[in-house]
């Protein structure tokens, strides 16, 4: 059943029990033409689960962290052993497969009222009997479907040299591959990638984060509709923060804001070479005088040339350690109805922005627009906690005639 999260609002995690009044192919039960059982158009049936707390993480904490499918982890109470894997007398057993209604790979979704914060799949869960009177509890952990690219194979094939984004969808389009049509949203990439052999056997995850590693854009799966999304590299952002989070009570408050300073953020020398290509090598020199050489290299490429490869190597280069914001953490408790619907709706690739006021020093405000690169949910009968994870952008502004600020044509405001 639904939990009423204390000053959250109303969290429900349904899971596919395997049952749905569906035509399957060549299935011996779901298969039979001009049946009236299972029909085209039929949709799965989701049981709601008692839970204790779910905990969500999607994205990425640093913007130069591998794409990765994202995890909800579950803990819930089975009153009636209906989850029980050994449970026969479950109303959800598949007494045509003899299957458990918990089964690996079984479709699960979760939703703070009518928001969808996760949708996935069981990739493992364990079932403990703490006693023989207490309540079973159950933990669910569950994956994204970058999981089950991460699960798919690619035949030796040699692609055509095309877009970051037409590559994409090459790899989604094979037929060992089969990810639908209708669940992508991919938009036209910045770079070209050459026309490299693909080994037998390479595994089909890998090769999308060889892509993004050459585009340096965004890979996920969103949560709201479980689309496949691919970003461009990222560039210049639009001005329009999802939500502006302040703590002098003029807009979202929040609990927490991540500062990063440190030397790891520096990168003076990045060397990229393609594959069958030359190194190319980007340096900073002052940098490297103050902080010591601080280097990435990068070998075998997708990119398409040498010269592609520079620009990459040089849009890499970090000469300066500068203090940023890179995440800020916010509780459901203290935040209004509309605020709480706000910050649930906000999903990777979105800005952001957050102040910091100070009561003494120089300056007495910081206010920082942030894109949003990964997001936790943490819920528990407490409440809700979300973290976002960010990196810094460069905002630009939709030009605004005869406006003061907004009306001159430069490198900050923009024609849209």
């Amino acid at each position: 059943m639904p939990a009423n999260i204390i000053t959250g609002g109303t969290l429900t995690v349904e899971l596919d029990v395997g049952f749905s009044d569906g035509f399957v192919l060549d299935d011996t039960q779901q298969g039979i033409l001009d049946g009236t059982t299972y029909v085209l158009d039929g949709v799965d049936q989701f049981a709601e689960i008692d839970v204790v707390s779910v905990n969500i993480e999607r994205g990425k904490k640093r913007v130069l962290d591998s794409i990765a499918p994202g995890r909800a982890t579950i803990v819930a109470r089975d009153t009636t052993r209906a989850f029980d894997p050994y449970n026969e007398a479950s109303v959800y057993w598949d007494e045509f497969d003899d299957t458990p209604g918990l089964s690996p790979l079984r479709q699960i979704r979760i939703t703070r009222n009518s928001t969808v914060i996760f949708r996935g799949r069981v990739v493992d869960f364990t079932y403990d009997y703490v006693g023989p009177k207490a309540i079973p509890q159950v933990t669910i952990i569950a994956a994204d479907d970058l999981f089950i690219l991460s699960n798919s194979f690619l035949n030796a094939f040699t692609p055509s040299a095309e877009l970051s984004s037409a590559r994409v969808s090459t790899i989604l389009d094979r037929t060992e591959v089969g990810w639908s049509a209708s669940l992508r949203d991919i938009t036209t990439g910045t770079t070209t990638l050459g026309n490299y052999a693909i080994a037998e056997g390479t595994n089909a995850l890998d090769y999308l984060r060889k892509i993004d590693a050459a585009e340096r854009g965004r890979i996920f799966v969103r949560a709201s509709d479980g689309d496949l999304v691919f970003q461009p590299r990222i560039g210049n952002t639009l001005s329009a923060p999802s939500v502006t989070f302040a703590d002098d009570g003029t807009n979202t408050p929040y609990r927490e804001v991540f500062v990063d300073f440190t030397v790891d953020s520096v990168l003076n020398r990045v060397t990229v070479q393609r594959t069958g290509g030359t190194a190319q090598t980007a340096t900073d020199a002052p940098s490297i005088a103050l902080y010591f050489t601080q280097a990435e290299t990068i070998t075998d490429s997708l990119l398409s040339t040498d010269a592609q490869a520079l620009t990459l190597a040089t849009y890499l280069l970090e000469g300066s350690p500068e203090p940023r914001f890179s995440g800020v953490e916010t509780f459901f408790g203290s935040l209004t109805t509309l605020q709480k619907n706000a910050v649930a709706d906000v999903e990777i690739g979105e800005t952001i922005a957050v102040t910091r006021t100070f009561t003494t020093g120089s300056p007495l405000t910081v206010t920082e627009e942030l894109t949003v690169e990964g997001i936790s949910h943490r819920v528990d009968l407490r409440g809700e906690t979300v973290v976002f994870y960010t990196a810094p952008t460069d905002i630009v502004y939709a030009l605004l005639l005869d406006d003061a600020v907004f009306g001159t044509l430069d490198s900050t405001n923009v024609l849209t």
